[in-house]
């Protein structure tokens, strides 16, 4: 499952020096990566890379054998997330040590890393809005039972009304694609909401370096024009992510179709697919329990202590 790369170190700043993530980086970080797998969806390279220009995320640094990449949610501040290296925890008990001035916490620390923190005395805080939704491949492709009804029922319908071709993206989708992203993001003024401009010019990045990032990715066309998409990538061995998915909202029923269309066409070969977090929104909650996740990825925060 892993595309071939040349692994090396990453050529980043000692710590307290940090850098923005360049996609020259690409090789060495996925190497590191590989080596060091995770659960969490914010660590890829295509990840880090396609959300460089938001605010103060994507800065590397290299804290003796261990890699640091900062990231940011307004709700917290400036974060880190997990160190990548051979010892995570003993790498963030040194960190606390010097008391880190610019961030304000440990971000998307998961099992057995905060275990061995609290067996330090320290208090790792679960955040349940921030938990990735994991889903088994066999169920988002079957959608058997009483429990999918739903999802068959919106499919059903929207295959009823159009005549919808899926097709794995491609280079000569994306001009259609980024003109189905400036429509959507029209229609929901994008230009108004922060995390959703960042979100934007993210899926931009995405898609004009789509080879390059190893992204994976499908559209559903109507007529020749993409009405739906989504992009992802392996996160694991044995799992993908989907880092975006997008549909025209006068269509009703794209949103499961592209879903299970995607799963069964490109994903089908990964036992499981991370549809990552919902971020408390109710609505986007409801949809992702109403697929019934396998498991989730439950991610927590350990603040550092402020002078």
């Amino acid at each position: 499952m892993y595309p071939e790369v040349v692994t090396g170190a990453v050529d980043a700043p000692d710590y307290p020096a940090f850098r923005k993530v360049a996609v020259n980086d690409r090789d060495a970080i996925e190497g590191l990566f590989k080596e060091f797998p995770t659960e969490t969806s914010e660590r890829t390279f295509a990840s880090i890379f396609t959300w460089r220009s938001y605010s103060t995320r994507s800065r590397l640094s290299m804290f003796g054998s261990h890699l640091l990449i900062s990231w940011r949610r307004e709700r917290f501040g400036d974060l880190l997330l997990a160190p990548v290296g051979p010892d995570p925890t003993n790498a963030i008990a040194e960190l606390l040590a010097v008391r880190p001035k610019d961030f304000n916490g440990f971000f998307c620390l998961t099992e057995p890393a905060v275990s061995r923190l609290r067996g330090q005395g320290l208090s790792p805080e679960p955040l349940r809005d921030e938990w990735d939704y994991v889903f088994q491949t066999t169920d988002l492709i079957a959608l058997q039972g009483p429990k999918y009804h739903t999802q068959r029922k919106e499919i059903k319908k929207a295959t009823s009304q159009y005549d919808l071709v899926f097709e794995p993206m491609s280079e000569e989708h994306i001009a259609s694609s980024l003109q189905l992203e400036e429509s959507w993001c029209n229609l929901r003024a994008c230009s108004f909401d922060k995390l959703s401009t960042a979100e934007d010019a993210a899926l931009k990045e995405a898609l004009a370096n789509f080879e390059t990032l190893h992204l994976l990715g499908g559209v559903v066309l109507i007529d020749g024009k993409v009405e739906a998409l989504t992009v992802g990538e392996r996160l694991n061995e044995n799992t993908a992510v989907v880092h975006f998915e997008k549909a025209n909202p006068n269509i009703r029923g794209l949103y499961p179709y592209i879903n299970q269309r995607f799963t069964a066409v490109v994903l089908k070969d990964f036992a499981f697919v991370n549809r990552e977090q919902d971020l408390g929104e109710p609505g986007l909650r409801r949809s992702k329990e109403g697929y019934h996740p396998h498991h989730f990825v439950e991610k927590h925060i350990l603040r550092i202590p402020k002078d």
